[in-house]
């Protein structure tokens, strides 16, 4: 037989695993080890230790984890559970376990209590200033967004539950340099949460005035299709791949062409007699807004 190291016991073996990537600054290595020696040993000499270090780290992720993974009731971990509940932005479920908890003392609920109420206010003062950041990047009007950022402003505004956003959209709207597409998912989101009895737009370099019981939204358009029919319609007609990309060129386009699209489309059948002709039917799917805006004041003279 061959020599062997052993080691005391199976706890000691993962103590001396965490504390060598302590040693290291490892931590993440050390609450991996500590967290494979509880799960295999059931110790809780293990726990403690790997209960202290994630307490330590506030590894909120790993703490919620094991308190839902081992059903770790006791106080000391409920309270710690409930904290990491609180800064991830679970508040529902904080307010029902502080309502029925049965291990926590009263003290502790109303320490927890008041750090939600805390977390809250912060979490509030934090998109308030996230709005103030992108209305005063919205109010440079030479200021040219890169894609990265238009997604950004584009899905905190959609987010956003702030009275304040409706007029950060209308920053967006009147920007020289937000793109076409952008600004009318945005539109379509004021017309849906804002309170403005209408709002300008900038589109391709005409300021013009919307009224907002005068606009249909996206999806309740007389030319809106679900993708779904519109796929069947067109694979009547044209092989998957001239389908598909037919049918990613009108949604695309009707919605970039919003609030105006009845201005240039008067009906499916004779957009797709036209533009599945068109040699550059997949490049046109990335022009630019001028070349776009184009492409379609010259499908509108064909028609006359």
């Amino acid at each position: 037989m061959g020599n062997t190291i052993e080691f005391p016991n199976q706890e000691e073996f993962y103590i001396q695993k965490a504390n060598q990537c302590k040693k290291e600054e490892d931590l993440i290595g050390a609450i991996d080890w500590l967290e494979k020696g509880y799960i295999k040993t059931n110790s809780n000499q293990l726990l403690e230790k790997l209960w202290n270090l994630l307490c330590r780290t506030q590894d909120w992720n790993e703490i919620i984890w094991l308190v839902e993974e081992f059903d770790l009731k006791e106080e000391k971990y409920l309270s710690v559970y409930i904290e990491a509940l609180i800064f991830m932005n679970r508040f529902e479920e904080v307010e029902e376990l502080l309502r029925d908890s049965q291990h926590l003392e009263y003290p502790w609920i109303n320490t927890l209590q008041l750090k939600m109420m805390n977390q809250k206010l912060k979490n509030q003062q934090d998109k308030i200033q996230q709005l103030q950041e992108i209305g005063e990047a919205l109010q440079k009007q030479d200021k040219i967004f890169s894609v990265e950022e238009i997604h950004y402003i584009s899905q905190v505004l959609i987010d956003s539950t702030l009275k304040q956003k409706e007029y950060v959209i209308q920053l967006f709207l009147i920007h020289p340099y937000t793109p076409m597409f952008d600004k009318a998912i945005l539109l379509d989101e004021w017309l849906e949460s804002g309170t403005f009895k209408a709002i300008q737009i900038l589109w391709n370099g005409e300021m013009k005035r919307i009224e907002r019981d005068k606009l249909l939204s996206i999806s309740k358009s007389p030319l809106y299709k679900e993708e779904s029919v519109l796929l069947n319609e067109l694979m009547n007609h044209y092989s998957m791949e001239e389908a598909t990309m037919l049918a990613q060129k009108w949604m695309q386009d009707t919605i970039r062409l919003y609030p105006f699209h009845e201005e240039y489309i008067s009906s499916f059948e004779e957009w797709v007699k036209y533009f599945s002709e068109k040699e550059d039917l997949m490049q046109s799917l990335f022009f630019d807004d001028a070349t776009f805006v184009k492409q379609y004041d010259d499908f509108r003279k064909s028609k006359y």
